[in-house]
């Protein structure tokens, strides 16, 4: 009889409608770096929050199809409308590969974080979609969730504004009515949003604890790797790969600002 190995070193999947969810790469490559990752950006169809749901759910569909045949061992929606909308319909297809979604994980660790007092924050879809407060509520339905919708932080993010007078004038036009009794917990539900993490805990002079949806992501699937003993070897040499759906060159460009670093190589990719 074979005996299964402790270790798989076989890259993990992440994708996304765009950049957003580079943060879940750079916080994986922080916790995990011994573990391959391959990541794509739908850009020729992003955003997925304006999309009907039967559109979101094949795209998603096309998404976790490129990743299975890139050979991955999970697979992980860092894209939050996915995540809301299109979760049930992936796990009806009963894939091989395990799947994770990041507003799962952001539930959790929201939950396991105790506060009873909760503000989440993201896009107009997501916060539309009601999933945060409803995974919560699952959990505990005695907390307090107030879910804000925050559209301008996204296109702030992308260009590269995350500190200064403009990001706290946006802050302020969508949580000044919390500043005064900050909750007890913020839950930054967005995968753009990590990069405003230390500016949203300045707003509120730290009397709030900022819960980082990506880091959370990532704990999750550190965790899960281990439990199941997938976890690649400690002195693998982890490789990356970056796909794209439309304009490599640019998505190279903005990745630095979620990575800290330029991607050595983009590939552009058709799906469907």
């Amino acid at each position: 009889m074979a005996v299964r190995s402790k270790f798989d070193n076989r890259p993990i999947g992440i994708f996304d409608s765009g950049l957003g969810g580079l943060t879940v790469v750079a916080a994986l490559r922080r916790r995990l770096p011994g573990e391959s990752i391959i990541y794509l950006g739908d850009t020729a169809r992003v955003p997925y929050g304006d999309k009907s749901v039967e559109a979101i759910i094949r795209f998603a569909r096309e998404d976790v199809a490129f990743m299975r045949s890139r050979g991955v061992k999970m697979i992980v929606a860092a894209c939050n409308t996915v995540s809301a909308v299109a979760m049930d319909a992936l796990r009806s297809d009963h894939l091989a590969e395990p799947l994770l979604g990041v507003i799962d994980s952001g539930v959790r660790a929201t939950v396991a974080a105790g506060a009873r007092r909760i503000a989440v924050i993201g896009t107009r879809a997501t916060v539309n979609s009601d999933a945060y407060r409803r995974g919560i509520h699952a959990a505990d339905c005695s907390i307090k969730v107030e879910s804000i919708p925050c559209p301008l932080l996204v296109p702030l993010v992308e260009e590269g504004i995350v500190d200064g007078p403009l990001v706290e004038m946006v802050l302020d036009r969508y949580l000044s009515h919390l500043k005064s009794a900050p909750p007890e917990a913020l839950l930054l539900g967005c995968t753009h949003y990590p990069l405003l993490k230390e500016a949203v805990v300045r707003y509120f002079d730290g009397r709030t604890r900022v819960i980082d949806s990506a880091c959370a992501c990532a704990s999750a699937v550190a965790d899960f790797l281990c439990e199941h003993q997938m976890a690649a070897q400690a002195d693998n040499c982890a490789v990356h790969g970056y796909f794209v759906t439309d304009m490599p060159a640019a998505f190279g460009r903005h990745a630095a600002r979620f990575l800290g670093e330029v991607p050595e190589r983009v590939e552009q990719i058709l799906l469907g």
